[in-house]
């Protein structure tokens, strides 16, 4: 018994770092499939395409660009938080910086940071992304911390996931025909569970060590 509740951390851990992985694979994998490689779109690729729509424009349709953009910086935070365990786990911040460097707005949108409203969400989402980034590597072993990033997983995760599904009558509209989900969509359903299961698991076991 006492070896299996020992067992339980690492278990919490091994699983938390797996819905990660799964994390970072979802975002990129296709969101839209489509026969023609070039028509497939990722979560990366919706960030862009979505802005272009006039029914996001004109604020009809409750999707923008921040719904699929905030997954990849709870990517960035989450995997900081894993490269303060040191090891070969600081190899980790080859996607962490990668991740960054995405979150900066494009050239030359970025010129216009002074009087584009969507540009300086842009950039206020990187801030708050480093800033993040740097409380999950410094604070790693902080009790609630999982927990917090559990309820990010499923609170992102589900703006992200649900966007999709609004603006995928309109993906249906340009194709010619409804598209499938794609697989990115359900990795990253389960990525976000697995990260928001994890956080209350290790939580709670935390409580009952303390007992």
């Amino acid at each position: 018994m006492a070896s299996s509740v020992l067992k339980l951390p690492l278990l919490v851990s091994a699983l938390n770092s797996i819905g990660i992985f799964l994390l970072w694979l979802g975002y990129f994998l296709p969101w839209v499939p489509h026969r023609a490689a070039a028509l497939s779109m990722g979560a990366y690729d919706l960030s862009d395409w979505v802005t272009l729509l006039p029914q996001v424009q004109s604020g009809s349709l409750p999707v923008g660009r921040m719904h699929f953009l905030a997954l990849l910086a709870l990517a960035v935070v989450l995997t900081a938080r894993n490269v303060s365990r040191g090891g070969l786990r600081i190899w980790l911040l080859l996607p962490v910086v990668l991740g960054l460097l995405m979150l900066l707005p494009a050239y030359p949108a970025i010129v216009w940071y002074r009087t584009d409203t969507s540009v300086q969400a842009h950039l206020l989402l990187l801030v708050a992304s480093i800033v993040a980034a740097a409380v999950s590597w410094r604070w790693a072993d902080w009790y609630w911390l999982g927990l917090v990033q559990g309820v990010a997983a499923a609170m992102l995760g589900e703006r992200a996931l649900r966007g999709l599904l609004l603006v995928r009558p309109l993906v249906g509209d340009l194709y010619g025909s409804l598209p499938p989900i794609g697989p990115g969509w359900y990795v990253t359903l389960a990525a976000c569970s697995l990260i928001f299961v994890t956080g209350i698991w290790g939580v709670s076991f935390g409580f009952l060590d303390r007992k």
